[in-house]
């Protein structure tokens, strides 16, 4: 059996006026005639007026020069139909401070549907206005702002680009709302994980030398920036990258190094960059264990081309050569011009046998080749594979006797090291 919960009239009446009074939101009561005939403590404090001050006055006693005259005019509409209403502007304390307010008005009738009085619930909205104009500079000035700006969450998922990442990427913000950043990177191949977009510290910054991949397929770089966004305890709730476009400066420096690195002549790479490949291969040996064999090649005769046919002729059957190489080669070997007319070729993961073979078929390949204005032409080859506790400059120097001995075998042939 249900108590009977209805208070008597005398305690409903005690309720509702400290249910007015205690009222976090301000409330101002008027009659009819829109005279005020109560304002509860929190409307005294957001007006400034005190009850007694306002009580027989009109509202309109806080407006003031910025008030929303269209917004009064609706309101004015509203009460003489007797209709609610609900809207804001800016009204002015006893001080004659300006603030924004919002409220909603409800008219309360009579038994007989007459309008007795009209019950005005209102907020102080100035602070909520000013966080979300400063949330609207902000967003204005990220999106303004040259550099690509990205805010994830603490799950690293997007929650907010601007325009310059649109610019830089050609996806849109919609596109990519709840996507990690690794979505413009995963699909490159031999990509590794990059954690660079999660920050441990306060600030990072990174430059970049892998690519990144643009909606339409084109590849770019950035100089990127992360800083974390802490909420009032310390905690991290988002993080923000800055990305500035270093696409053509990486490209230029790239292009120097490419040069730096590579024979002017064939395009291969120079010895310099060899000789820095084989210490890698020192360096890592330990760690890596890998098997390893070195194809050095010596073209044959190459001096009497040069008499025979003149340095032109003679750089053109080494640029033919080169690409023959280059061609033949997997995409895991080095192909490097060692000098004059002698290359070598670095062979990783392969065994003698396997190298021996290779060395034939590029032998083979070449003695078949017809090369303008001289015909065919022979190389030799010395082939060497990497024994346990030796390093790759003993390593050269075996497959460098092994072509010794190719050259005095009648040229034109294979030989592996002892």
């Amino acid at each position: 059996m249900h108590q009977n919960l209805v208070l008597p009239a005398e305690d409903r009446e005690l309720l509702f006026q400290a249910a007015l009074d205690q009222s976090y939101n301000s409330v101002v009561i008027t009659d009819a005639n829109v005279r005020i005939i109560y304002a509860n403590p929190s409307f005294e404090k957001m007006t400034g007026y005190t009850l007694s001050e306002l009580v027989g006055k009109s509202p309109k006693v806080l407006q003031g020069p910025l008030t929303d005259k269209q917004v009064i005019n609706e309101m004015g509409i509203s009460i003489r139909a007797g209709a609610y209403f609900e809207g804001s502007t800016i009204n002015y304390t006893k001080a004659g401070s300006p603030y924004n307010v919002e409220w909603i008005i409800s008219p309360i009738k009579d038994p007989s549907g007459t309008i007795q009085y009209f019950i005005s619930v209102q907020k102080n909205i100035t602070a909520d206005i000013r966080t979300q104009q400063e949330r609207n500079l902000l967003a204005k000035a990220l999106n303004d702002s040259p550099d690509c700006v990205v805010i994830t969450d603490i799950e690293n998922k997007i929650v907010f680009v601007n325009a310059g990442f649109t610019q830089l990427t050609g996806y849109q913000q919609e596109e990519v709302l709840g996507k990690t950043p690794s979505f413009l990177w995963s699909t490159l191949p031999d990509r590794p994980c990059n954690q660079s977009y999660v920050a441990t510290n306060s600030i990072k910054h990174f430059n970049l030398d892998e690519s990144n991949l643009s909606k339409d397929g084109s590849l770019f770089y950035v100089d990127l920036s992360i800083t974390r966004i802490l909420d009032n305890v310390g905690k991290v709730t988002h993080y923000v990258s800055f990305s500035k476009d270093s696409t053509d400066r990486l490209k230029r420096e790239f292009a120097l190094k490419d040069l730096a690195s590579k024979d002017g002549l064939t395009g291969l790479l120079n010895r310099r960059s060899g000789e820095q490949l084989l210490k890698q291969y020192d360096d890592q040996k330990q760690l890596s264990k890998r098997l390893l064999c070195l194809i050095i090649i010596d073209i044959d005769n190459f001096k009497g081309i040069n008499d025979t046919f003149g340095h032109a002729v003679g750089d053109h059957v080494l640029k033919t050569c080169s690409k023959l190489l280059e061609n033949q080669a997997r995409s895991t070997d080095s192909v490097i011009r060692w000098g004059g007319e002698e290359f070598l070729i670095i062979v990783p993961d392969s065994k003698l046998q396997d190298a021996l073979e290779f060395a034939e078929r590029i032998r083979k390949a070449l003695a078949e080749h017809t090369v303008s204005d001289v015909g065919h032409v022979t190389a030799s080859f010395g082939v060497a594979d990497l024994q346990l506790d030796e390093g790759t400059k003993n390593l050269l120097n075996r497959a460098d006797k092994a072509l010794y001995q190719a050259k005095l075998n009648g040229k034109n042939c294979v030989k592996p090291a002892n």
